[in-house]
């Protein structure tokens, strides 16, 4: 059954869209069997009564990354979400024999960056979420994925150190920069509520089924109010979440799977489909959650997450998206 397989595995069942052959419906797209869908998508993780309990999310794990070619680096992530608007993720990893911290964070319509290491401020790790990358970002938006924050404790305490830079230590920051990162991590806070919660403010659509030799998947598309167009593919029979695409921006980073490999050419206008790859579910309050996530464009692996607990509706610090 294609739900017991690796990312990797559905990934190379549905790398490529030229491979994937649809199946219309009558009308290019169908919102009733596309709620109907996403209702047994919520029903086959834990039902809507749970999934509508949770308000607030803290999310913590390992990360394994392509940054380019062959160079591939490792750490620790935290992320904490309170819904609708509020976002932060935490990273630390070693490099050169130092950490290097950083965090991100979205507060309504306010975004802020803090670092300690010697990286750029606001940098990011774009790739259109998860981190990863450098370059990345959704249509329309710009880099944004994110280190661990520059004195920053597992709760998203503030805890400056020496060295540690922020977004204000540089003066104002360009708002059309700003603006960048809003979008882009509005769109992260909706693709995660839909990759965790199957939850979304926007029209949903079934607009057909994905069918490759190995299996099939039904697809819907969700377009969220701060994100972009994003299609999500369900197991047929089990409603389980396999996968989740959009349009972005790929980074440059290599496959992790294929240490040393070239980096995947630019597409045509900077533009690729990038996929997103659920696995590993396990039941955590009555809610059936991935533990494993990999990212990339088009078949290519440049980010593994292996999650390490879920707490649902914690008890956040004031200041956890607060500068």
């Amino acid at each position: 059954m294609l739900l017991r397989r690796s990312p990797a595995a559905v990934s190379a069942v549905f790398a490529l869209a030229a491979a994937v052959t649809w199946q219309q419906s009558a009308r290019a797209q169908d919102a009733a069997k596309g709620a109907a869908l996403l209702a047994e998508a919520r029903k086959a993780i834990g039902g809507d009564e749970k999934l509508a309990a949770i308000k607030r999310l803290q999310v913590s794990g390992t990360f394994l990354r392509s940054t380019g070619p062959d160079q591939i680096i490792d750490g620790d992530f935290d992320v904490f979400i309170e819904l609708p608007d509020k976002y932060r993720r935490n990273e630390i990893t070693g490099f050169a024999g130092a950490n290097v911290e950083r965090t991100e964070v979205l507060n309504g319509t306010d975004v802020w960056d803090e670092s300690s290491g010697g990286l750029t401020p606001g940098r990011g790790f774009g790739g259109g979420g998860f981190g990863g990358g450098g370059r990345g970002g959704d249509r329309g938006g710009g880099g944004g994925g994110g280190f661990r924050g520059g004195g920053l404790d597992r709760g998203g305490r503030n805890q400056p150190r020496n060295g540690g830079t922020s977004q204000a230590d540089s003066g104002p920051a360009d708002e059309r920069v700003k603006e960048q990162q809003r979008r882009t991590r509005q769109a992260e806070v909706a693709r995660l509520a839909l990759v965790w919660l199957m939850t979304t403010d926007g029209p949903v659509a079934w607009v057909g089924t994905a069918q490759a030799p190995e299996g099939t998947a039904d697809v819907l598309e969700v377009r969220s109010a701060n994100g972009v167009p994003t299609r999500l593919f369900l197991e047929p029979t089990t409603h389980m979440p396999l996968m989740i695409t959009w349009s972005g921006q790929p980074s440059r980073g290599g496959d992790i799977r294929r240490r040393g490999a070239a980096a995947p050419a630019p597409p045509a206008q900077g533009q690729a489909t990038l996929e997103l790859h659920m696995g590993d579910y396990k039941t955590v309050n009555g809610i059936k959650l991935p533990h494993l996530i990999t990212r990339g464009p088009e078949g290519i692996t440049q980010e593994e997450l292996k999650i390490k607990s879920f707490k649902i509706n914690p008890n956040l610090k004031a200041d956890t998206f607060v500068q």
